[in-house]
């Protein structure tokens, strides 16, 4: 078989429909991932990935069977039924590589995947079944810091010490004039009123000698 016709069989064999594996609600969420199983996409924090095809069937069946081990061979004939001359232990291994790269998994330190030596592979992270798909935690956090950092500098205002009233130049030297005037009047009301006080009191003091002279006038 020539290289094109190898390559066109591959693509026909890619392109090829496969049966979705059955699960009892449209999302599921591992992790920080989400899928919907209608619109066969991937979420990760809030942000849908792009997932290769084949990449998404493998992660269906992992799913579909989390928990358990999936063969090899299970694999293949859920991801290539009716080709077995397709060489699936390279497409395997390619598939579950680039599916742990979307995962951000790893073979050494596996948190979604594990491989099971000479049988297969295992989905051993916690897996939850929902109505309707969840918030991301990241876009949470970035809305409540986004109203706090709106909140911040009212915050800040009223945490600032409020400087007392400082009044115009212009005010404070009439007030000053007004308060002199004011000033002026009383002291000079004050000093009248002493006069006219002093004035009434000299007027009825009577000397002894005034008073002789009034009675030897009086005996005349």
């Amino acid at each position: 078989m020539s290289a094109d016709a190898s390559e066109m069989k591959q693509q026909e064999v890619e392109e090829r429909p496969v049966a979705i594996p059955a699960f009892p609600t449209r999302y599921l969420r591992f992790g920080e991932f989400q899928i919907d199983l209608q619109r066969q996409e991937v979420w990760k924090g809030g942000e849908r990935i792009k997932v290769q095809g084949k990449v998404y069937q493998t992660l269906l069946i992992l799913l579909s069977r989390a928990g358990n081990v999936v063969t090899r061979e299970e694999v293949r004939k859920h991801l290539w039924p009716e080709d077995p001359q397709v060489n699936f232990d390279a497409n395997v291994n390619t598939s579950m590589n680039k599916l742990r790269q979307v995962l951000g998994d790893s073979p050494e330190n596996p948190i979604y995947i594990e491989t099971i030596p000479r049988r297969g592979y295992c989905f051993v992270a916690p897996l939850e079944y929902l109505e309707v798909l969840k918030a991301a935690a990241g876009k949470r956090a970035g809305a409540a810091a986004q109203t706090t950092k709106g909140a911040e500098p009212s915050e800040e205002r009223s945490k600032q010490p409020q400087l007392p009233y400082s009044m115009p130049i212009g005010l404070r030297i009439a007030t000053l004039l007004l308060a002199g005037m004011v000033a002026g009047s009383l002291l000079v009301l004050a000093w009248f009123s002493f006069s006219r006080s002093h004035r009434v009191l000299n007027s009825s003091r009577v000397t002894p000698c005034e008073q002789a002279a009034e009675l030897s006038c009086l005996h005349r």
